[in-house]
């Protein structure tokens, strides 16, 4: 009962932060996305507004929902890399996840466990029967890319848009 009393504190915790200082962070990653892209910033802010449904969903998922993440900046000198966290973890001190992705950041490496700031939240997804919940980025960037490279993901990954 306290773990779960202590998670449920930090997802609140961590839903006031991001509500305070989500717009904090914004920089060119290594899509290729300008700092100042407007769809770009609407579409972070249309996540982080959004984040209560990934916790609701998280701290108590529902048969067919599966594959929790939360995608956070990295930042390194004037360098910020948005990557997918997996295997999260709220009942430490500070929220932990699982690096999900190939980072190009110095001092990350794929399936490395990291802490990270929940200011730092730019995104959410999880998998509900088969279909993708949340993504706001990827749905984004995918909607951006020419016919055969939209095919071509859609076939790569193991949920529907």
């Amino acid at each position: 009962m306290s773990l779960l009393f202590g998670q449920l504190g930090l997802v609140l915790v961590l839903l006031l932060l991001l509500a305070i200082y989500g717009d904090a962070v914004m920089a060119e990653d290594r899509t290729g996305v300008a700092a100042d892209d407007p769809e770009m910033i609407a579409t972070i802010n249309n996540a982080r507004m959004t984040v209560k449904q990934f916790f609701d969903a998280f701290m108590n998922p529902k048969k067919g929902q599966t594959s929790f993440l939360l995608k956070v900046a990295f930042v390194s000198g004037d360098q910020t890399e948005h990557i997918w966290l997996a295997d999260l973890d709220f009942s430490g001190p500070k929220p932990r996840g699982v690096v999900a992705n190939e980072p190009q950041i110095k001092g990350v490496r794929f399936k490395q466990t990291v802490d990270f700031d929940p200011a730092h939240v730019t995104d959410w997804m999880y998998v509900d029967n088969g279909r993708l919940v949340g993504g706001y980025t990827t749905r984004l960037l995918r909607e951006r890319m020419p016919p055969d490279e939209r095919k071509q993901l859609d076939a790569r990954v193991p949920y529907r848009f």
